[in-house]
């Protein structure tokens, strides 16, 4: 069976933290917060290195896949504190360890994670994200079922893209909000490079 949960808001990202004076550019902008390429680029490299891949082996769709999770955390993260829900550190300890149990060792955990392009450094934040979700959907939806809950989450999270104009830079491509991903940037070929072997 599905050994890692993930919910239906992808497999997360990290908590993107506030980046003060940094003059990079901005590979994307929620609002009045916004994700720079450094941040970004930061965590392309650390997924890399967990895959034990060069640091210059990043391929589009590996950048905006990780550019749209960390979007998508973003988002989830405002909804959570719009809606007064906190995850704590040990419901986040609890869930790894669930995970462990369920893979054999935290070493099997790191590797599952990997090959979803989660670094171990960008885990807990995934963890928070699925918990929030969870959280989320209960609030928004006390007496659904576990899939219209994540459905109210998705329409939420969704409706808070287009509220905050997400918008990400045409060098990784076009933010779809009814998928919660990153698309092919719209003026770009229908194939990326990357896909040719």
């Amino acid at each position: 069976g599905r050994t890692l949960v993930v919910t239906a808001l992808l497999a997360g990202g990290l908590l993107v933290t506030g980046c003060g004076t940094q003059q990079a550019g901005s590979a994307a902008i929620l609002g009045d917060s916004r994700i720079t390429e450094q941040q970004l680029n930061t965590q392309v490299r650390e997924v890399l290195l967990a895959q034990r891949k060069p640091a210059d082996a990043a391929d589009q769709v590996l950048t905006s896949k990780t550019l749209g999770r960390m979007i998508t955390t973003e988002l989830a993260n405002t909804l959570a504190e719009q809606n007064g829900v906190v995850v704590t550190q040990g419901e986040i300890d609890e869930q790894l360890v669930q995970y462990d149990a369920q893979l054999g060792d935290r070493a099997a955990v790191l590797q599952a994670f990997a090959e979803q392009d989660i670094a171990p450094s960008q885990i807990e934040s995934v963890v928070r994200l699925n918990l929030q979700a969870q959280a989320l959907g209960i609030k928004l939806d006390p007496q659904g079922s576990a899939e219209s809950q994540g459905q109210a989450v998705f329409d939420a999270v969704n409706a808070l893209s287009d509220d905050l104009e997400v918008t990400a830079s045409p060098r990784f491509g076009t933010w779809d909000s009814t998928s919660l991903s990153i698309g092919p940037a719209l003026d770009d070929l229908s194939a990326p490079p990357a896909l040719a072997q």
